[in-house]
């Protein structure tokens, strides 16, 4: 039997789920990253610094096949991203440069390239 290889995967979650998401991935012993931009947000009395996903419904979970069944039955995760028919697999590369990104930048934006 050979050994599954865990690989980043992108969730789809349901709308402003995304922090739960991400919890409920770890207490499942799940490795799981969801980047979180800090905005600072505008009241009338104060300013605070928050803490918002960088990708709307979106949160990435490094798993096995074994696993992936895990992923669908959490509560909020709606499924995985496709590419090609099989779950979209983002590089350990990417994921590494998301954190060290949002670690020395505040209030960035994801937009897609024009």
């Amino acid at each position: 039997m050979k050994e599954s290889v865990k690989k980043w995967l992108a969730v789809y979650t349901r709308p402003r789920w995304e922090k739960k998401v991400n919890k409920l991935f770890l207490e499942k012993g799940l490795e799981s990253y969801c980047p979180l931009n800090k905005v600072r947000r505008k009241w009338s009395d104060r300013v605070k610094l928050v803490e918002e996903p960088l990708f709307k419904s979106y949160v990435f979970v490094k798993v096995n096949e074994e696993d992936r069944a895990i992923v669908r039955m959490t509560t909020g995760a709606i499924n995985f991203v496709y590419w090609n028919g099989k779950p979209a697999v983002i590089k350990e590369r990417e994921i590494t440069a998301i954190r060290k990104f949002l670690d020395e930048y505040e209030n960035v934006e994801a937009r897609p390239l024009e």
